[in-house]
């Protein structure tokens, strides 16, 4: 009985694989020791009781099997010793069963739990899968944008490098026309000074004969003011030098400096005095 209790005994840690077996095997050793108790009591029920040997025997029939003589006492005693451990051996069964289901509801309360938090942290993975989904779509589609925003500058970029070509191009066009007229007037201009130096005898020679010397040439322009046709807008211009001066304005032009330079680089009077007499008839409408 002792062994038979220790095989059913499972350890704490494997009272989850092995707690169904061992239940069903207590089952079976309690079954086999009521059916060896009954056959002992039925065994004892054939003894002859003390009476029946102290007084007068029956005769017995011819048909029955010859009955074994035993000690009843002793056998009373043995049984009723194996009764008493049988009883124990209940007990210590119970006893065991009632601390394994104890032990297989705390495992299972256990696993109960374990699955509980299981489920609890595949829903928060679960949830966090979703919202890492959503933060990859949302980058997937900022790394669209972006993709679409750098190919646009790209094409941005490329017009422009286009268009400083050109602009480039036409810079340098510029620059060569600009060039040109700049040497074309210098030349013009190189040509008037040797003209004044070929003049400059030759006026010399009229101021001797004829005693007479131009300093300075007025112009009076009328007609230009609207409101009041005989007005007079008047500019004075010294020829005296090689550069020439205004010496006199009225009213004075605003674009007074700009004209007196062009007089200067081309030596153009007639241009001069249009350009003059378009300036104040500008300035009259004011």
């Amino acid at each position: 009985m002792a062994t038979s209790e220790s095989s059913m005994a499972p350890s704490r840690g494997s009272f989850g694989r092995t707690s169904d077996a061992g239940f069903r095997s207590s089952l079976r050793d309690s079954t086999s020791s009521a059916q060896r108790l009954s056959l002992a009591s039925n065994r004892l029920s054939l003894l002859p009781s003390k009476s029946g040997v102290a007084g007068t025997t029956t005769a017995a029939p011819v048909s029955m099997l010859p009955v074994p003589q035993f000690d009843s006492d002793e056998l009373s005693a043995r049984v009723l010793t194996f009764t008493n451990d049988l009883n124990i051996g209940i007990q210590r069964i119970k006893s065991k069963i009632s601390e394994n289901t104890e032990l297989w509801v705390q495992e299972t309360s256990e696993i109960h739990e374990s699955d509980r938090e299981a489920q609890e942290a595949l829903r928060v993975a679960r949830a966090q899968e979703s919202v890492l989904a959503k933060t990859l779509k949302k980058e997937k589609e900022e790394a669209s944008n972006m993709t679409k925003s750098v190919q646009s500058l790209s094409d941005r970029q490329e017009e422009m490098k286009q268009a400083k070509q050109a602009l480039e191009t036409q810079v340098a066009t510029l620059r060569r026309e600009v060039i040109a007229k700049r040497e074309a007037k210098i030349a013009q201009k190189k040509a008037l000074d040797e003209q004044v130096l070929k003049n400059k005898p030759e006026l010399a020679t009229y101021e001797a004969i004829l005693a007479l010397r131009i300093d300075h040439i007025g112009f009076v322009f009328t007609r230009i003011d609207e409101q009041d046709w005989d007005r007079e807008f008047s500019i004075t211009v010294d020829v005296s030098r090689q550069e020439f001066l205004v010496s006199d304005c009225t009213p004075t032009l605003p674009e007074l400096p700009s004209l007196l330079r062009q007089l200067n680089e081309t030596r153009d009077f007639y241009g001069f005095l249009k350009h003059a007499r378009q300036g104040f008839k500008e300035l009259a409408r004011k």
